[in-house]
């Protein structure tokens, strides 16, 4: 594969993704800004957010509820009132108690906001590069009732507050109040922490990375094990234990949500649009999507405004194509 074709696979899972988290709530992003605020209920938006990874620092602040953040595949829970730091690049996932209704706000910005352009910039090399890097260590969630808490409480509640008003210039209080937050970061930071990343969390990121750039091609168990640098019989049981499912469930489900994110923002033949992303064997694909979703890809279609896909989806059922998914995968019942 070509650096343009990397490219657009790249651009094309990060689209995705972003519709896998948000597609409930919208983006409501600022061009030129990367700095935004999602307001998240569990359950009642999605039941859970499942792992995943991106380049962003993130940010979850609950406000009501409890449950879990899991950073690393490491457990953590919270509570109303608790902040959680998200690294860049590090695995995480966030479910909720249950019985509990658990609100959040899940902030999310790019560091690149806060870099300067001056070679030797000492928030880069002191805070911004160890953030990005895995290197810069704090207790997590933030713990109440500190000088640490309350300076990073205050922060965030300053840039939620300018956010709300978006007045002229509000960038500029946002990053102000992003800054005071970084400073608490470093200032507070484990100075002797361990500062090796976890390598069962590299690892099974770099195979989430493969199947983010290509879900739409062939990827067996033993490719991904290969790639993580483990035996098929060790992956499965690394993957099945951070992942909470197999292999072969997790590319379905990515290859599903990439699905749908088609069926709503274009109007390719829903046959088309199956076979780009990896399923070749329409009934399975459509069974699959049915108990994903709870309707038929046309239905999916047809209720979010989008354009016909019934003669795809005949074109796909007369003339099946066995090959990728052409028999169910043992994902499948």
């Amino acid at each position: 594969m070509g650096e343009k074709d990397e490219r657009d696979a790249g651009e094309k899972s990060e689209r995705f993704e972003d519709y896998e988290h948000y597609r409930e709530r919208g983006l409501h992003e600022v061009p030129g800004f990367a700095y935004n605020t999602y307001l998240c209920t569990i359950p009642q938006d999605f039941d859970h957010v499942p792992t995943h990874w991106h380049d962003q620092m993130e940010i979850v602040y609950v406000k009501r509820g409890s449950g879990t953040v899991a950073i690393n595949f490491a457990r953590k829970p919270v509570h109303a009132g608790s902040i959680v730091p998200i690294l860049p690049g590090e695995m995480h996932s966030i479910e909720g108690d249950p019985g509990s209704r658990m609100e959040y706000e899940n902030i999310i910005f790019s560091l690149g906001i806060l870099d300067s352009q001056e070679p030797d910039d000492w928030c880069r090399s002191h805070v911004i590069e160890p953030l990005r890097q895995g290197k810069l260590a704090f207790e997590r969630p933030v713990p109440e009732g500190t000088e640490f808490y309350e300076r990073v409480r205050w922060a965030l509640d300053g840039a939620d507050a300018a956010c709300a008003v978006r007045a002229p210039g509000y960038s500029m209080v946002v990053k102000s109040r992003l800054f005071l937050l970084l400073d608490a970061l470093y200032t507070f930071r484990q100075k002797d922490a361990p500062q090796a990343p976890d390598p069962s969390a590299e690892r099974v990121r770099d195979v989430l990375r493969e199947v983010k750039q290509h879900y739409a091609e062939p990827l067996s168990v033993e490719d991904a094990a290969q790639l993580a640098g483990y035996s098929k019989a060790h992956f499965m049981r690394v993957f099945k234990r951070d992942m909470g499912q197999t292999f072969s469930q997790y590319l379905t489900e990515c290859r599903l949500t990439a699905a749908a994110y088609h069926l709503e923002m274009t109007d390719e033949p829903v046959g088309a649009i199956a076979r780009s992303c990896g399923f070749d064997n329409f009934s399975y694909f459509n069974r699959r999507f049915r108990r994903r979703f709870g309707m038929t890809p046309t239905e999916f279609r047809h209720g979010r405004g989008g354009a016909d896909g019934d003669a795809g989806e005949k074109d796909a059922a007369a003339e099946p194509e066995p090959g990728r998914d052409g028999a169910p995968s043992p994902a499948a019942p």
